[in-house]
Parts: C-alpha cells; structure tokens; sequence
C-alpha cells in the first residue's frame, strides 16, 4: 500500500469522525472569546478598553482562536496518536507499517483538518467581520491576521503534542506536557517573541 492511499485513507477516516468536527466547530466559534473573554492587545485608554476596530474585530478574535484552536487540536492530536494503543492492535500495526511512517501520515491528515477547521473559521467569521468593522475593513488585514495570529498557533500545537506523544507513548503524561509547554508560553515567555509560539505578543494592529 502506497504512503499517499494510506494518507487518504487516514484522512478520510478522520473527516468522518464526529469527535474531528466536534472539534472543528469548536475552533470555528473560538474567536468569540477574543470578543468577550480574553482581549490580549493592549488598550490604549486606562479607564475603559479601547483599541482600533481592527484590533477588536480581528486580532483579538483571532488570538483567542490561536489559543483556543492550540488547546483543541493539541489534545486531539494526542488522543489520535494514542488510538493504536487504546486498541491494543500496536504490534499489529507495526509489523504492517513502520510506526514512523503511520506517525507521519497520522500527524500530517491532522495537519490537513487543522487547515480545514482554519479556513472554516475564516469563511465563517468574514461577514461579521466586514459588517462591524464597516468602512476600515480591509481584506488583507484580515487574511493575514487570522493566518498569523490564528492559524499560527495550530500547527505548532500539533507538532509539540506530538513530540511529547512520542516521547512518552502515554496520553495523560503527554497532556501534561503539553498543557506545560502551553503554559510557558502564556506566563514565563509571553514578552519573548521567539519562545512566545502559543500567544504572539502583539501591542496593536491598525
């Protein structure tokens, strides 16, 4: 069997999945934190929060998305990893298939609906946009900042679960090493931009 008919195949099993959609929907609505919950730019106004439309309307939606959207697939990534062996079908799989080469196509068919849930999202999310930003609304702006601000943050959440899966072959200890990852990135090195990877440090867009 070819790596590419087994890359559709896995791709294919996982886009039938429900837990992969429930997933991609969560993603999809994650930008509402950034409209409520968490606004990590900066205000410029000590009395009130205050920041350009652009600022609210897309880099904030857009950075909560990364965060929440980094958590989801995080998870998601190691729960897929670890299907072999909840199953208990690991040997069988490796006398098969090198488990390298399963991890490979499994990490990239995870890659691939991470790109899906993202352009979801931003189709989703483009009418609202255009309609409370009015007049300053630019096209650019908005491409660029969900793909940096956003989609940024899910395929480095994917690779780092997975390093962890296979460091540690263990679901629970591979969360926690991703939830510390995760954490660093948000306390210890949310003011270094090359160590930030989860939540970019960003003052302001206009």
């Amino acid at each position: 069997m070819s790596g590419w008919h087994q890359f559709r195949l896995e791709l294919g099993r996982l886009m039938k999945n429900r837990w992969t959609w429930l997933v991609i929907a969560l993603t999809m609505i994650s930008p509402t934190v950034g409209l409520t919950l968490y606004r990590p730019l900066f205000s410029t106004s000590s009395t009130e929060y205050v920041t350009t439309m652009t600022g609210i309307y897309i880099a904030n939606p857009a950075l909560a998305g990364g965060l929440v959207g980094a958590v989801l697939f995080g998870v998601f990534t190691i729960w897929e990893l670890s299907r072999v062996e909840r199953s208990g079908i690991g040997n069988l799989m490796a006398a098969v298939c090198s488990p390298m080469t399963t991890a490979f196509l499994h990490l990239t068919a995870i890659l691939c609906v991470s790109i899906v849930a993202q352009s979801i999202t931003m189709m989703v999310w483009l009418p609202y946009t255009m309609n409370v930003v009015g007049t300053v609304f630019d096209a650019a702006s908005y491409i660029m900042g969900y793909l940096i601000f956003m989609y940024g943050a899910l395929p480095l959440a994917i690779l780092s679960a997975a390093a962890a899966w296979q460091f540690t072959q263990r679901f629970n200890v591979s969360v926690v090493l991703f939830a510390v990852f995760a954490g660093l990135s948000l306390t210890v090195w949310n003011q270094e931009w090359q160590l930030c990877w989860l939540n970019p440090c960003v003052w302001a867009i206009s």
